[in-house]
């Protein structure tokens, strides 16, 4: 896990939000934040995994992250 990930989790714990660039969010932290939900679902955490959940459909739609979205080859 990156440093910029750590950071990231960090924050989701402390209940804020995630500030970060598109291509951080693309290339570290969402995967991240995806595992980070799923380790809390297996421990039966539900709301930290909605909040996580929750923080990665917000930054999605803020970064543009799907379909229409830019290939991470053309976010400079």
């Amino acid at each position: 896990m990156t440093e910029e990930a750590r950071k990231a989790i960090d924050l989701i714990r402390e209940g804020s939000h995630i500030e970060c660039s598109v291509e951080a969010y693309y290339l570290e932290i969402r995967d991240e934040l995806i595992r980070f939900a799923s380790d809390c679902a297996d421990s039966n955490d539900t709301i930290r995994m909605r909040i996580a959940l929750a923080e990665v459909n917000r930054l999605d739609n803020e970064h543009g992250y799907g379909a229409s979205a830019k290939s991470p080859d053309e976010l400079t």
